[in-house]
């Protein structure tokens, strides 16, 4: 009869800490952002439709609304305004494509209804008036 006994290595890094110990946190660290970025239990919200109340930037934003007789805004949302990436068509053909921040427009390209770029917006201010036609 032989007896084989195994005997489990264990590494100490640096700090004292061992390597098992670093993978438990690590893999707890990794469960969180999942779980975190989740629409389920994260603070998600992505892709959400806004329709602009008013008659000119900026809009009151609302969550209900008719694309026939409000801009629409289809993109990143935070605190019920456009906060990230997102487009904004208006009733006329109109579009911006590109960052908001806190509800204003950011930085992207304007288009008129034909799709030729009639403003580039840099850090809220327009810029560039027709300097980019397509046509």
């Amino acid at each position: 009869m032989t007896m084989n006994f195994k005997r489990k290595r264990t590494v100490l890094l640096q700090n004292g800490d061992t390597v098992r110990n670093q993978v438990k946190h690590l893999l707890i660290i990794i469960i969180s952002i999942i779980l975190l970025s989740s629409p389920v239990i994260g603070n998600s919200h992505k892709g959400e439709t806004l329709y602009g109340w008013g008659n000119t930037l900026p809009y009151v934003w609302k969550s209900v609304g008719s694309k026939k007789l409000q801009p629409k805004y289809e993109g990143d949302v935070e605190n019920g305004v456009p906060n990230g990436l997102g487009v904004l068509i208006s009733t006329n053909g109109w579009k911006y494509f590109g960052s908001w921040k806190s509800g204003e427009i950011w930085n992207g390209t304007e288009y008129d209804n034909y799709g030729n770029i009639i403003y580039r917006w840099v850090n809220g201010k327009r810029k560039y008036h027709n300097l980019y036609k397509t046509n």
